[in-house]
């Protein structure tokens, strides 16, 4: 199906549904879709812009509330039946979580095209429970990139790294010449620690394969095993080494991650490398230029083979039935819902017919191009796992290995996140 035939049958859905339920109550109030989701900031902004056009075709309003801490604060709702209309989450494993408790409406009930994108590990299908669907895949990310100085790079005669050995010596070059190689820092509220399980993830995924990665992400695979403390132990060559991060343990832990890269524009920048998602670009300084100022190139693999994607992606689920709420929820998993943003910048589309010349510029049609030829490509991990452990355990894990750099005490951290048992004694894999 078409991107032209999509927005068609968006239309057609729309225009069912609300006749079923016009566009006020019976006492003549505007209808109201009450959304929940973890835009703030320029992101909510952009995100009211692009259901903009839904508002005025329907005449139903849209009432977001953003949330810094969301996987923590949707579950604390969900406990007080305080329930939105539609949330937007970032973590599959909630949305399969809420959808065994019976609390969100199947995509069976919504008319869905049944071409659009859908989400699980390999980022082709959606989250599904006993075998019926939930959620519409809205907005995608790359999450395996280094952002790094152009310039710098140029005056230094630093090379790009083809390899993970490149990506190593680079590190030990900088430091060498006397600067800090890494801007890391993690601190998000309730949420502080993903940005250390991304780290951990892209490493898994370039040493071990999807396989591996696949078993992990459900529960085989323990944290203890070889391959994960393996992971562990490498990203604690950049985190827990004097000299390797900007401000040592204390910045990281203590710094909004959105302010990590800050100090690289400075006049003498102090940290050259920076691995985050590609939704990054939106706290740049607002005077920073892709592709001048700052660059981005994918994190390599071994031995320079095509490295791996890990994405992420937000996905609408709704709580409710009403006409106008499903309506909506057809509307977020059309290409059109993402035109607004992607024409202000900060968006990719996970669709493949998405129109590409709406893009604000290079760098996200770039992006869509990564998804798009990505040869193994797999979803984040923490957000795919039980939640308990995925944005729980192993969000806090991270905290633990930052402040004491103790593989053994964070894997037995993290690993107590699963119910018990948790896994079967099987070779390489401890519960």
């Amino acid at each position: 199906m078409g991107r032209r035939q999509a927005e068609l049958l968006v239309l057609l859905v729309v225009s069912a549904l609300l006749a079923a339920a016009c566009t006020t109550t019976s006492a003549g109030e505007r209808l109201v879709v009450d959304v929940f989701g973890p835009y703030r900031g320029d992101d909510a902004r952009a995100f009211a812009a692009s259901v903009a056009p839904f508002e005025e075709r329907t005449g139903i309003e849209i009432r977001f509330v953003g949330s810094g801490s969301f996987a923590r604060d949707i579950q604390d709702r969900v406990a007080d039946a305080d329930y939105p209309d539609v949330a937007i989450f970032p973590q599959p494993a909630i949305i399969r979580e809420f959808a065994r408790d019976g609390i969100l409406i199947p995509l069976s009930d919504v008319d869905v095209d049944e071409d659009a994108p859908r989400v699980s590990r390999t980022g082709d299908a959606t989250p599904t429970v006993l075998g019926r669907d939930y959620g519409v895949w809205y907005r995608a990310a790359v999450k395996s990139l280094v952002w790094y100085p152009p310039t710098v790079f140029a005056e230094r005669g630093y090379e790009i790294p083809e390899s993970w050995e490149d990506l190593v010596a680079l590190t030990e070059r900088i430091e060498s010449d006397g600067l800090t190689p890494w801007c890391l820092t993690m601190e998000s509220f309730a949420s502080t620690g993903w940005v250390g399980t991304d780290w951990i993830e892209d490493i898994v995924l370039r040493l071990h394969g999807p396989d591996v990665y696949d078993d992990w992400v459900d529960g085989i695979v323990s944290f203890k095993s070889d391959e994960i403390m393996e992971a562990f132990d490498i990203f604690g060559e950049v985190v827990n080494e004097r000299g390797r991060v900007l401000g040592g343990a204390h910045r990281v832990l203590n710094t909004r991650w959105q302010d990590a890269q800050i100090p690289m524009f400075e006049p003498e920048p102090k940290c050259l490398l920076h691995r985050q998602a590609s939704f990054y670009r939106t706290h740049l300084p607002g005077s920073a230029v892709i592709g001048e100022d700052t660059d981005v190139f994918l994190l390599p693999a071994p031995d320079g083979g095509e490295p791996p994607i890990v994405v992420s992606g937000d996905i609408a689920a709704a709580f409710t039935d009403r006409p106008e709420v499903l309506a909506f929820l057809q509307f977020l998993g059309s290409p059109e819902a993402g035109t607004p943003w992607a024409k202000l910048g900060g968006f990719t589309s996970p669709h493949p017919d998405f129109d590409t010349s709406v893009y604000a510029d290079g760098f996200d049609r770039r992006m869509g191009e990564i998804i798009e030829n990505a040869a193994v490509i797999r979803f984040d991990g923490s957000d795919s796992m039980d939640p308990a452990v995925g944005t729980g355990t192993f969000w806090t894990g991270m905290e633990t290995f930052v402040r004491t750099a103790d593989v053994v005490r964070t894997v037995t951290e993290i690993q107590s996140g699963y119910p018990q048992p948790a896994l079967l004694p099987t070779e390489g894999s401890a519960p």
